[in-house]
């Protein structure tokens, strides 16, 4: 019987001390993971892709992107990852950054689907970033009556939807509050490519 009892405490001392070791390891290996998370996500990071160059040049002339009272400066990873945990952040950052570099250095893409890439834009911008600025918003909304200001009682109804229903994320309804005139932008950019490549034809 002593025996067993002995075995028993032997087990959770190699327990906690298993426990504690995960515990410091992982602590560990989160301080590089953030500090790398951080160094890849500067605005300048982002948009120094060629293909990303129409996105940064939008977003500078955005609300969000100084264009404000203020001169407030979001970053791209304020809407583009999750406000969660390390470990979703570096998923999302690792698995969209690999899809960029693909498309920029092995494909050699000339410009991204921006069509394509809108219809999905709920898959790339995440609500947890939006009300993590806009922290007051849902408390506008639960209290809003037909007094409050209609932004309040149309969020109202958004806040009551999003859980059962895609259409009701953030994106949906503000969908290029980030980079206004980007379709236009890029036109404009395939234009000016079309009239170089006919200069150099002419000649």
């Amino acid at each position: 019987m002593k025996i067993i009892q002995q075995i028993k405490q032997v087990k959770r001392s190699v327990i906690a001390v298993i426990a504690l070791a995960g515990t410091g390891l992982g602590l560990l290996f989160a301080l590089p993971a953030t500090e790398v998370l951080h160094a890849f996500s500067t605005n300048e990071f982002c948009g120094s892709c060629h293909t990303m160059q129409p996105m940064a040049e939008t977003f500078e002339q955005s609300i969000h992107g100084g264009n404000n009272s203020q001169g407030f400066v979001a970053e791209c990873v304020d809407c583009h990852l999750p406000k969660s945990n390390v470990v979703e952040q570096l998923y999302v950052k690792g698995t969209s950054g690999m899809r960029h570099l693909w498309g920029e250095y092995v494909k050699g893409m000339d410009a991204l689907d921006y069509q394509a890439n809108h219809e999905k834009r709920t898959e790339f911008v995440f609500d947890s970033g939006c009300e993590n600025c806009h922290r007051t918003l849902e408390h506008r909304a639960s209290i809003a009556d037909e007094q409050s200001a209609v932004s309040d009682q149309v969020h109202q109804m958004a806040f009551a939807n999003r859980d059962t229903d895609t259409d009701y994320q953030c994106s949906s309804c503000h969908f290029d509050i980030a980079h206004p005139n980007l379709k236009r932008n890029m036109r404009l950019r395939e234009e000016e490519k079309i009239r170089e490549l006919a200069a150099v034809g002419g000649l």
